[in-house]
């Protein structure tokens, strides 16, 4: 056998190799992640009790008005699939001692739960900075995830798959004074 038919040889057959296990990943990614309710989505990342805390907290966040509730877009399943699959496990704990330290700033106080939210915004102290981090960092992700979604970016913002070409210089009448989904 000539060498160079080897070398064919070889790259086809390690192409094949690698080729079926990426084929088998691709499909089996294309499933859909987040169940519609949530009687079938099963918990990545928190305990049952701190999901519902969560839904709590994003909804005071952004409530329900003329668009949906956080909570309405599922964004609560989408923080929770974030930090328990995509997350590495260092930054896993350090959002899971994050949000005790929220849960145990909320669980303390014995103002109402949105003063308290406000009084932890406000805060200086040293010693509630672990807990506002928390908050800050499910503020972020609330509007991130809840912007992104289908249902809002469809909706409530402009939405072009594949958007044509640049213009920075156009009026708000233009884009029916909205802004961009992408």
């Amino acid at each position: 056998m000539e060498r160079r038919e080897l070398i064919k040889l070889v790259s086809l057959a390690t192409g094949s190799l690698l080729a079926v296990p990426l084929t088998n990943s691709l499909l089996v990614s294309c499933k859909e992640d987040i169940p519609k309710n949530d009687g079938n989505y099963s918990l990545q990342f928190f305990n049952f009790e701190d999901f519902i805390l969560v839904k709590k907290l994003i909804d005071v966040i952004l409530p329900q008005t003329d668009s949906p509730s956080a909570t309405g877009v599922g964004v609560h399943k989408i923080i929770d699939m974030m930090v328990g699959t995509v997350y590495k496990p260092t930054e896993r704990d350090n959002y899971n001692s994050a949000f005790k330290a929220l849960k145990k700033h909320l669980n303390s106080s014995s103002k109402n739960q949105l003063t308290a939210l406000q009084d932890l915004s406000k805060s200086l102290n040293e010693n509630d900075n672990d807990a506002k981090m928390a908050l800050l960092d499910l503020k972020q992700q609330t509007v991130a995830y809840y912007l992104t979604t289908e249902a809002i970016s469809k909706k409530y913002l402009n939405y072009l798959p594949i958007p044509g070409k640049y213009e920075p210089c156009i009026s708000l009448d233009d884009v029916n004074g909205k802004a961009w989904a992408l």
